[in-house]
């Protein structure tokens, strides 16, 4: 079946107009209505993000949304411009605006003094964010399965991340830019990954019951990079475990919302945040501190460092953090990703940005 600008959800099997409709209600479930608005979909042009893309373009008359979408070349493999206007044809055909832009990611890696994918991260979502307020789009929706979210778990384990970093990603992520840092600066990031609980195999059925097209990108298998390893490697070794893994995946992961959303209330006037994106710092004054089990100390630190930066505090450090609290050794200074300090003095934890290594 051919796709065209006015596919719609009864072009689609029973099975995959349901998924559709249970993508919605899903977001819903986040707190997030996506109905009338304005949607920006991050296309690789992999199965994964082209069924993003039409899976919305059925949807676009049901939800009356406005898309577009947005491709990074990353300029690191010789095939990577026919990919790209592989995805610029995909979305003529489904009548979607599209943002190109071919950006050499080794160099910035050499500029920004960091690894490829690292670079390739921090490059996309600053074009990401840029295309989003240049279309006036409301959300970036990424195409992040449950395989992502699982091999997200187990990268997060394996660097030591605490409870509740370690239930993955999350589906929605508003945040402010970030720090100018030994990598580089982070892009302001409004993200929905609607997809989250969906497995890769619905997807790609959609796409071949469709007889649509996607491109493969052959570095996916490469050894080369820790979550190819995690992908190839592990994750099968698990689910030839049990195969029900996903569900437990998603267990854990609505298990990690429901305690981030009980402390983030019970600790939403613990943080002190002064300034505004690059500039803000946050503290939490000796009296907050004092007032608050370990528990408690611990997660407010953890929510501290996810605001100044992206990725997960380790849980070691904060454990340190807690030792030189509860032992009065002030002052003690902490270094975290992304440039982040955390400074304990008699007065309470401060959390700033500095260059300094």
């Amino acid at each position: 079946m051919p796709l065209h600008p006015e596919i719609c959800l009864k072009d689609l099997s029973p099975a995959h107009a349901r998924m559709a409709l249970d993508v919605v209600r899903f977001m819903e479930g986040q707190g997030v209505s996506l109905g009338g608005g304005r949607l920006l979909v991050a296309l690789s042009g992999g199965a994964d993000s082209t069924a993003l893309l039409v899976l919305f373009c059925a949807l676009r008359s049901t939800l009356g949304v406005t898309l577009h979408a947005a491709h990074l070349d990353h300029a690191l493999r010789a095939e990577s411009a026919a990919e790209a206007e592989a995805c610029r044809a995909l979305c003529a055909s489904l009548g979607v605006p599209f943002f190109l832009r071919r950006e050499d990611v080794a160099e910035r890696a050499c500029e920004w003094q960091c690894g490829i994918e690292e670079a390739g991260r921090r490059a996309r979502y600053a074009f990401l964010e840029e295309c989003r307020l240049q279309c006036g789009a409301d959300w970036v929706l990424t195409a992040h399965h449950v395989g992502d979210l699982a091999e997200d778990m187990l990268m997060r384990f394996t660097r030591g991340a605490g409870w509740p970093g370690l239930g993955g990603m999350r589906a929605v992520l508003d945040e402010p830019a970030r720090a100018e840092g030994e990598h580089g600066a982070e892009a302001a990031r409004r993200i929905l990954r609607p997809l989250l609980m969906r497995e890769k195999r619905e997807l790609v059925e959609m796409l071949l019951g469709l007889g649509v097209q996607w491109q493969e990108d052959a570095s996916n298998q490469s050894r080369e990079w820790k979550r190819n390893r995690m992908r190839n490697d592990v994750l099968p070794l698990l689910l030839a475990e049990n195969p029900s893994l996903y569900d437990n995946v998603r267990r854990l992961w609505r298990s990690a919302c429901e305690d981030r959303r009980w402390w983030d209330e019970r600790l939403s006037g613990a943080l002190a945040e002064r300034g505004e994106g690059t500039a803000r710092e946050i503290s939490i004054p000796a009296g907050v501190l004092v007032s608050l089990e370990r528990a408690g100390r611990l997660r407010a630190w953890a929510e501290a460092v996810r605001r100044m930066d992206i990725g997960q505090a380790r849980a070691d450090t904060l454990e340190s953090m807690e030792e030189v609290w509860l032992k009065r050794r002030f002052p003690r200074r902490f270094s975290f990703s992304g440039g982040v300090k955390a400074e304990i003095e008699a007065s309470g934890v401060r959390f700033f940005w500095s260059p300094e290594r």
